[in-house]
């Protein structure tokens, strides 16, 4: 389960965005890539002045798995964000020691951003994706499978996942959805705000989190725990879009890249490093730990306003 040697670097591989599957409720489209990790490449409502997008577009046809475009949305399984130094003690105490992509020092978003999902469902308004990861693959010394719903609903999109521990041992696990967004700010409530170093989160702050996160030039990121679900996204011509996550995202990463390019509000069930940071003793991480063949899972849900649900 654990390994004396630096684990190899992970190749490289192109990440197919083609064939794209498309599901359609009312006014709302959603475009799929299966075989590019999952992800959503376009969130699109039609109304009578156009198409409005909300998650900014990707129209790359392919890409390489470790230089993605900053588009659509993607899964983020079995953990979010990084993983310091691409290591960390697993609930026996075992180290465990996970490949990166060269030039990358820290496991970053997990495994299923970087595979091809298999579609199990595609019907007209609702999408079923999944993806199984061997024990040992990557580092990750247990197997899991990752189920992906995709839905185009009335009110908008429907995102659940579920991240089931096929192993025989308990397996740490974290997950959440990499949105990004053409916002130009965000509004939510959360209760604790975390310092980073690098990205690197590194305990709960003192400092009272932000409520309002615009988009601005000079970028950051911030780690927010204790969130209550919910968050409104501004555009620049008026609109709102409404999140609302349930289950275990009760964490939030806000990010807006230097020349705020797009604006991410990504909800998780973890804090960055969160394995390691549990394993130190710091409280409210969000890790959990999955017993053999149980389960955890949630959802999110983006609403777009009435308005434009209603038009065509």
């Amino acid at each position: 389960m654990t390994s004396s040697k630096p684990m190899p670097m992970r190749p490289v591989v192109e990440l197919p965005a083609e064939p794209r599957l498309r599901v359609v409720n009312g006014p709302h489209v959603i475009e799929v890539a299966p075989a590019a990790g999952g992800r959503i490449t376009r969130f699109t409502t039609h109304d009578e002045a156009g198409a409005h997008d909300w998650l900014v577009p990707i129209t790359a046809s392919s890409w390489p798995c470790d230089a993605w475009p900053k588009g659509g949305s993607y899964p983020l399984v079995p953990f979010s964000n990084r993983v310091r130094n691409a290591q960390f003690p697993a609930p026996g105490g075992e180290r465990v020691m996970l490949t990166t992509f060269p030039g990358m020092a820290h496991a970053l978003h997990g495994f299923g951003q970087y595979a091809a999902w298999r579609v199990a469902r595609h019907d007209a308004d609702c999408i079923e994706l999944r993806y199984t990861h061997r024990e040992g693959e990557h580092g990750w010394p247990w197997t899991f499978e990752a189920i992906q719903t995709i839905e185009a609903t009335a009110e908008g999109a429907r995102l659940s996942m579920r991240v089931i521990n096929r192993s025989p041992r308990p397996m740490p696990a974290g997950f959440g959805f990499h949105p990004y967004f053409a916002a130009l700010e965000a509004e939510l409530d959360a209760a604790t705000l975390w310092r980073h170093e690098a990205e690197i989160a590194l305990g709960p702050s003192d400092e009272h989190p932000p409520r309002r996160h615009v988009k601005e030039s000079s970028g950051y990121t911030r780690y927010l725990s204790g969130w209550d679900g919910r968050a409104t996204l501004v555009y620049a011509d008026g609109r709102t879009l409404t999140l609302e996550a349930d289950g275990a995202l009760r964490h939030v990463v806000v990010h807006c890249p230097a020349g705020g390019g797009y604006l991410c509000v990504e909800p998780v069930s973890h804090v960055s490093d969160g394995f390691n940071l549990d394993a130190h003793g710091f409280g409210g991480t969000g890790v959990v730990v999955i017993a053999p063949g149980s389960e955890v899972g949630a959802s999110l849900a983006m609403r777009p306003p009435l308005t434009a649900q209603a038009a065509r």
